[in-house]
């Protein structure tokens, strides 16, 4: 591993998010809307009512942020990790309830005891590392076995792609939500760049999968917690083309109907799906 591009990688991670978070800007991200808090949720008492209830009590969130794992899931486990590398972000996490210990660390490197917990998430997280496959042999360490390690919002190759063929042509006038999509998925710095005044190449070094490898590609991932030691492995893919368009432009029962028929024909569909989202068990 290139060490000095990993330190790159962090020290853009944590300007880039301590500037949005003292802004008061990152829990301005769409992901914090009332709607996708509700599917998160879903999709974490559904893996938690999964776990094997007289252990069930251990959670460890990597890339917590300013706690948005950490606050639709506190009242679930009786002890929960908070792993992050920017303090900027931390210092907004809510420990009052008392069973929120947070962590100043490396996800990679942790220190933390092997074995020891049932349920670890990152969430909007393994595209801002440098090597996500250390990351997730770290995740499998902590993690007991029969653990379950989920992670979601990792953006989908497939679709960045997608939004590259799309942007080559130029002279063809292109609806507005795929204008949208395309500086959303190739020209994420220039977006922040105009919205915040942000470098638009160190918002790039802080995402380096997305912006560098374009994204991650579902079939590799999983060949690598395979690699890894996990034994079940499932992918989903979330939030397709103009998702947010037709939830509040038309109805969320409209936005259903596509995405229940889109699914159903995956394969053919995954380039339409922004991101992927991994379930894998210890």
């Amino acid at each position: 591993m290139n060490e000095e591009e990993r330190n790159k990688t962090l020290a853009a991670n944590i300007a880039v998010h301590s500037f949005l978070s003292n802004i008061g800007e990152y829990d301005k991200s769409p992901h914090f809307l009332p709607e996708n808090k509700a599917k998160v949720r879903s999709v974490i008492e559904g893996l938690y009512k999964s776990l094997n209830p007289s252990c069930a009590r251990k959670a460890i969130d990597f890339g917590c942020g300013t706690g948005f794992i950490i606050n639709l899931e506190r009242d679930l486990f009786d002890e929960i990790h908070g792993v992050d590398i920017t303090w900027d972000m931390m210092k907004h996490i809510d420990c009052s309830s008392h069973n929120v210990t947070l962590h100043q660390c490396r996800a990679e490197e942790t220190g933390l005891e092997s074995n020891y917990f049932d349920f670890a998430s990152a969430y909007s997280f393994m595209d801002h590392l440098y090597n996500y496959e250390d990351f997730l042999k770290e995740a499998h360490r902590v993690l007991r076995k029969g653990g379950i390690f989920y992670s979601d919002l990792n953006p989908n190759k497939d679709f960045i792609l997608l939004m590259e063929g799309l942007a080559e042509k130029s002279n063809e006038a292109l609806p507005r939500v795929i204008v949208k999509e395309i500086k959303g998925a190739i020209k994420n710095g220039t977006v922040y760049q105009d919205k915040y005044e942000l470098d638009p190449d160190l918002l790039e070094k802080a995402e380096p999968i997305k912006s560098l490898n374009k994204g991650f590609d579902a079939s590799e991932v999983l060949e690598v917690a395979r690699k890894i030691g996990f034994s079940s492995f499932k992918v989903e893919y979330h939030w397709f083309l103009g998702q947010a368009e037709v939830m509040h432009k038309q109805s969320f029962e409209n936005a259903e109907v596509v995405n229940s028929y889109l699914k159903s024909i995956i394969p053919a569909s995954t380039s339409l799906y922004k991101y992927l989202s991994f379930i894998f068990v210890k």
